[in-house]
């Protein structure tokens, strides 16, 4: 059945919000990363230890499939995915207060956490496609990353304090999905399986081509974006500047530029229009530019990640908005799987295998090295996206959002 406009929309945008508060879980673990690295699995590479707090990524990528064709073929409803999610995200902080002396156990808590994300995040999204009309989605787009960064404060903070006892902190910062499930519970609408298409009156379910456009685009910038917290422990404590609780305030004020960016994010948007694609790239050049230049600063590091911050929650809510408007509820799980999981959990996954292998063959284990690096990466990526933004207007003008 397709989904109808809820009755009662505040309750399911508030929601929403709340689901995105703890939607940044998995970068709540990054401050662990040293001292994963060089106390508790000292036999262990940094890439290994990186591609482990990745797997999140890469397993909210194929849950996420697996979700989407759930709902598709109708097997589970969009809201009993999302409670299944989050009951998968609040069993990860359980399981890491059982299971913390293994390598292997890292990997069970991290894709844990990322398969319960796969499940619940392109699901709820969706359920903000179909309950909302084109200015409430743009809001909620902007408000959801303000949120989720919000969120995210939170959570490194108490991560990096928690990291400083417990190797494990990170992970359970995750039972604060338990009080959010309850809420969902409460709050989200029942909505019916989906039927097949015949009896939906043959409406479309083909995924439009700009759907893959701007799931490329997530896939590129989250490749570059995540280099910031898989290296940001590393950077502070072999820099010098700071331990592992430094590094959770590092990430907490990444989310901090992701909240004021997310609230300008509707007049942002607005004005630079999809011009706020190389707009992002270009933060973060000038974010990981910072981190290579000042990397005796602390002041200069933590400014830095603020940035990177602001450039994610510009560049993820224009694509999600552009998105929005290229689907219908018989289509919208499935787009919302390729740029809720598919793209962001994918480079995420391959960002350190990629990155940090390809800077350590040319510039060793220098953190600076592998910033700049990237830096210029993204810089060249502004340029081809601001060209391809320039040629999209020539061909067909932007028609008028509404406000």
């Amino acid at each position: 059945m397709i989904a109808t406009k809820t009755q009662n929309s505040k309750a399911l945008m508030w929601t929403i919000l709340l689901i995105a508060f703890i939607q940044m879980a998995h970068l709540a673990i990054m401050p662990g990363i040293d001292r994963i690295a060089t106390e508790v699995f000292p036999e262990r590479s940094l890439q290994e230890v990186q591609t482990a707090m990745s797997l999140p990524n890469i397993a909210a990528l194929i849950t996420g499939v697996a979700a989407a064709m759930f709902v598709r073929y109708g097997l589970m409803s969009k809201r009993a995915m999302v409670l299944a999610g989050l009951v998968l995200v609040s069993l990860t902080g359980l399981s890491a207060m059982a299971l913390n002396t293994r390598f292997w156990h890292l990997y069970l808590m991290n894709a844990c956490l990322g398969a319960g994300m796969g499940i619940y995040l392109p699901n709820i999204q969706s359920i903000m496609f179909d309950n909302f009309d084109e200015k409430k989605r743009r809001f909620l787009s902007g408000m959801q990353l303000a949120f989720n960064n919000g969120g995210g404060i939170v959570m490194s903070i108490a991560a990096g304090i928690l990291v400083a006892f417990i190797w494990y902190g990170g992970h359970l910062v995750s039972l604060l999905a338990l009080p959010v499930l309850g809420m969902a519970i409460v709050a989200i609408p029942k909505d019916e399986r989906m039927r097949p298409l015949a009896e939906n009156g043959g409406a479309r379910t083909k995924i439009p081509g700009g759907v893959y456009y701007f799931t490329l685009l997530i896939f590129v910038f989250m490749v570059m974006y995540n280099v910031a917290g898989m290296n940001i422990s590393t950077h502070i404590v072999s820099g010098g500047i700071g331990s592992s609780a430094t590094a959770g305030i590092a990430t907490a004020l990444m989310m901090a530029g992701g909240v004021i960016a997310g609230l300008s994010f509707p007049k942002v948007s607005q004005v630079l229009r999809d011009t706020i694609f190389p707009f992002s790239f270009v933060l973060l050049f000038v974010g990981f530019s910072l981190m290579n230049l000042f990397p005796s600063s602390l002041a200069a590091t933590l400014a830095a990640m603020a940035i990177c911050g602001a450039a994610l929650s510009l560049y993820m809510p224009r694509c999600i908005f552009n998105v929005s408007n290229l689907t219908d509820p018989t289509n919208s799980a499935t787009a919302t799987m390729l740029i809720i999981c598919i793209a962001p959990g994918g480079g995420s996954f391959l960002s350190p295998i990629v990155m940090t292998n390809l800077t350590m063959l040319f510039g060793g284990d220098s953190t600076r090295y592998r910033y700049q690096f990237t830096a210029f990466a993204c810089l060249a990526l502004a340029a081809l996206t601001f060209i391809k933004s320039i040629l999209d207007a020539k061909r067909a003008p932007v028609p008028h959002e509404n406000t």
